[in-house]
């Protein structure tokens, strides 16, 4: 049973929610149910009290993950929503959080984008569709697999204490827990945010955290799902992986025979269940067992797949990170800033990024 806190100040939104875990492998844990409220002195600041009674309260009710809302101004119990954020970072305590309200415009994708270069280091945000919108179906499914995800990453830290050792990069970290040590090299281009995503926290780090091997897992987590899965490059979307075969993604649900062929290069790490992967090593594997062109494969024989690039079937296309468009190499611009250097399959449609202009520059 995964149990998850949810620091939420409207009633009806915490029964709605316990309702869709109704018969799963999940449990909302309600703030009233846990004790959450918190009794102030006034010899230390609310973020140190919340780290201590929320480290008593997590460990007593063995929570396994918090979703937090960004917005607990409706309610008197409740601290500020930047007060738990603060204090579940420095308990290394892995957290998910939502805004509720409004509707997604076509530049969803680009909010989304915008709050994890923000806050990728402290949370993982969930879809607005998720909590308010007409997916609410996915989000019970999305938090056991996001909270199954740090648990494989713990666990791995729990038995090989060796690699919690500062003389281990995260790359090398990261690649242990993936299985292959000759990974890390994948990551590197990845590691300029590793400041960010992994600074101690302040203060007695002793007395806040909940371990060593806990806070870890939660910043690699992080940084695995914010910043490696989220800007393709060594690990890809399902739809990024089939752009880089130059199959355009809708292929896929047409032609099923195109799955089992890219199965080879599944990716089964952390996370994995939160949608599907694919491991671009793997896959430029088989397009070099069938001469860079992934139609000679024998099963998709008399099969016609519609390309991306029409003109060079053996070039890799992408989609673009902010419109979910397939593109070719050609319609794709080059990169802003705020783009990892080891993402080179995340890409924006030129004509996107123009009309975007400064708001795509995040």
């Amino acid at each position: 049973m995964c149990k998850v806190l949810i620091i939420e100040d409207q009633i009806d939104t915490i029964n709605n929610y316990k309702g869709l875990a109704e018969g799963t492998g999940l449990r909302f844990l309600d703030p009233t149910e846990v004790g959450l409220a918190l009794d102030r002195t006034e010899d230390q600041s609310v973020e140190e009290q919340l780290a201590a009674h929320l480290k008593d309260l997590i460990a007593r009710q063995e929570i396994d993950l918090v979703l937090l809302d960004t917005d607990l101004s409706r309610g008197r119990i409740l601290e500020t929503h930047s007060s738990y954020k603060t204090a579940l970072r420095e308990l290394g305590m892995p957290v998910c959080r939502y805004q509720k309200g409004g509707t997604e415009s076509r530049l969803a994708q680009l909010t989304q984008l915008q709050r994890t270069i923000r806050d990728g280091a402290s949370a993982i945000w969930i879809p607005k569709a998720l909590v308010s919108g007409d997916r609410l179906d996915e989000l019970v499914p999305r938090l056991i697999a996001i909270s199954q995800g740090f648990k494989a990453i713990h666990q791995v830290l729990s038995e090989r204490s060796e690699l919690l050792n500062e003389l281990h990069s995260p790359t090398d970290v990261l690649a242990a827990v993936l299985g292959d040590e000759s990974l890390s090299y994948e990551f590197l281009g990845y590691a300029a945010q590793n400041l960010v995503y992994f600074a101690r926290p302040e203060g007695d780090v002793e007395a806040h955290q909940i371990s060593e091997a806990q806070r870890y897992a939660t910043q690699l987590g992080y940084w695995l799902f914010n910043y490696i899965i989220t800007f393709p490059g060594p690990i890809l979307s399902e739809p990024a992986a089939a752009a880089y075969l130059n199959i355009h993604p809708k292929e896929l649900a047409l032609h099923p025979e195109l799955l089992r062929v890219m199965e080879p290069a599944k990716y089964q790490g952390p996370f994995k269940s939160v949608g599907s992967f694919y491991w671009r090593s793997r896959l430029i594997a088989l397009l070099e067992e069938y001469g860079g062109d992934i139609e000679k494969h024998p099963s998709l024989t008399g099969i016609t797949i519609h390309r991306i690039d029409q003109e060079n079937t053996t070039s890799p296309a992408y989609i673009c990170m902010i419109s979910g468009e397939a593109i070719s190499p050609a319609q794709a611009a080059m990169n802003p800033d705020w783009v990892p250097s080891g993402a080179s399959e995340a890409k924006i449609k030129e004509d996107v990024l123009d009309e975007l202009g400064p708001l795509a520059g995040i």
